[in-house]
């Protein structure tokens, strides 16, 4: 391996381990993307093995959504169902197998915050059962979702990516994604934090 990869390579996998340390200690440190979501991709043209169904659930489906994801809990998703979060998810049978949320009214994460327009949509919290991992069900998911969001008049989705989660840059990539800008986010012992734009790729978001 050449010397100049070989040295990314041990970057990237020893700085998430350092900041994890770091936070540990009360300094929080967060490279992060934001992602413009949902244009055209060659993943369009597969399929899925027909006894997926994808829809938006409701209250009626807490307690799956508490199975399938360990450690959620159930008042945070009543709370988010109540406030107008929609749920959008992957079931094989009545058992969902795949999930992610939905904000149409704000994008709003610890670090980064900004009312949505009438036309957008802000989509976190994915997770895939780990039984049902390797078949595809996270980019299906997204696919289906923009299809959902899309029958109700939203078409310019967002969402942030985590500088060093490659899994996730390389899905959302092959649906499409593009970068809109990196972020730095520092935060001090619970008391001072700050959020640095290091970089815009396309129009403001």
């Amino acid at each position: 391996m050449p010397e100049t990869k070989r040295w990314s390579s041990n970057w990237s996998r020893g700085v998430p381990g350092l900041l994890w340390r770091l936070a540990r200690v009360g300094i929080r440190i967060r490279l992060f993307w934001v992602v413009r979501e949902g244009a055209p991709s060659n993943i369009e043209r597969l399929t899925t093995d027909p006894r997926f169904s994808f829809e938006f659930v409701g209250t009626d489906d807490i307690p799956e959504l508490v199975r399938v994801r360990p450690g959620v809990d159930a008042a945070k998703c009543a709370e988010r169902l109540r406030g107008g979060l929609r749920c959008y998810v992957v079931k094989d049978g009545g058992r969902i197998v795949s999930m992610m949320w939905c904000d149409l009214e704000k994008f709003d994460v610890e670090t980064f915050h900004r009312r949505l327009g009438d036309r957008e949509a802000y989509l976190f919290g994915a997770y895939t059962d780990p039984a049902y991992r390797g078949q595809n069900l996270a980019p299906f998911l997204r696919m289906k979702c923009y299809g959902a969001l899309r029958a109700m008049g939203r078409d310019s989705f967002f969402s942030i990516t985590e500088y060093f989660n490659t899994a996730a840059r390389r899905y959302k990539q092959k649906l499409g994604a593009v970068d809109e800008s990196l972020h730095l986010h520092v935060g001090i012992f619970g008391w001072s934090s700050r959020t640095l734009t290091l970089r815009r790729y396309t129009a403001d978001v």
